[in-house]
């Protein structure tokens, strides 16, 4: 027996099924990540699949049949013109909407990233200009802030191994094992932490402060381009040891026409 309910989301990805039909992706405040089809969504004159196409909130009548969810209604309740008139804001803004698509599971609710998602766009349709190495370090700060949600925070204070606090100067980085390993444990156990990477103490202080400060906050710190570099190397280096799938594309060439 086929069940109706309504729900509210933030359209993440979609992918056209068949001929005429479209899986899309939707993740919601109360049931998290949701998959659902729409029937003839691929034809021109769709009259459902225009309120999905925009970067917006939309209110979903679905309908969860016996195999899988079909979309029975779909209402516009906010949309982000700002950003879907803005190139460098709309490449920021689906570079996030893909990063929540990959880095989450269907069905597990999680409200903490619905408000992320809602804070990232409320900020992206209000600021009025981001030059291409801020939008890398804020597209970093949002996957910071993604990876602490879903379960992987990385250690930034004490060592790994030995859980002392790290001293200045005197820590490497490993992503697999999500954060900073003081350096007399790595020349303890060099087959264990072989792969750990130096890190200077700017690149940890942008890492700090890419999980913890806000979107607005992160447009004032000074970007020197080494500090960056490695800031994202080691963002990136967590988004490929903890997501389920890999990113299609680095931080930095998701930000590329920024």
């Amino acid at each position: 027996m086929s069940v109706i309910y309504q729900t509210t989301g933030i359209v993440l990805s979609r992918r056209d099924h068949k001929e005429s039909d479209r899986w899309y992706c939707v993740y919601t405040p109360d049931n998290g990540k949701v998959e659902f089809l729409a029937r003839g969504g691929h034809k021109a004159l769709a009259k459902l699949t225009p309120h999905l196409e925009m970067v917006a909130i939309v209110d979903l009548m679905l309908v969860h049949g016996r195999a899988y969810q079909i979309v029975a209604g779909v209402d516009r309740l906010q949309a982000f013109t700002s950003i879907y008139t803005d190139l460098p804001k709309l490449v920021l803004a689906q570079n996030a909407l893909h990063l929540v698509d990959i880095g989450t599971r269907a069905d597990e609710s999680d409200g903490q990233i619905y408000t992320l998602l809602l804070d990232w766009l409320t900020f992206l349709n209000d600021e009025t200009q981001i030059s291409r190495e801020r939008a890398g370090f804020l597209l970093g700060g949002f996957a910071l802030k993604l990876l602490m949600l879903v379960g992987y925070r990385p250690e930034l204070s004490h060592c790994l191994a030995c859980r002392e606090s790290i001293v200045s100067g005197q820590y490497q980085w490993h992503g697999l094992k999500g954060g900073v390993v003081c350096l007399n444990c790595v020349q303890r156990d060099q087959q264990q932490w072989f792969t750990a990477r130096p890190m200077t103490d700017e690149v940890l202080k942008l890492i700090r402060f890419g999980l913890g400060a806000t979107f607005e906050a992160s447009l004032r710190p000074r970007l020197r381009a080494e500090d960056l570099e490695g800031f994202h190397e080691s963002v990136e280096s967590l988004m490929i040891s903890h997501f389920p799938v890999i990113p299609a594309s680095s931080l930095r060439s998701a930000c590329g026409v920024c």
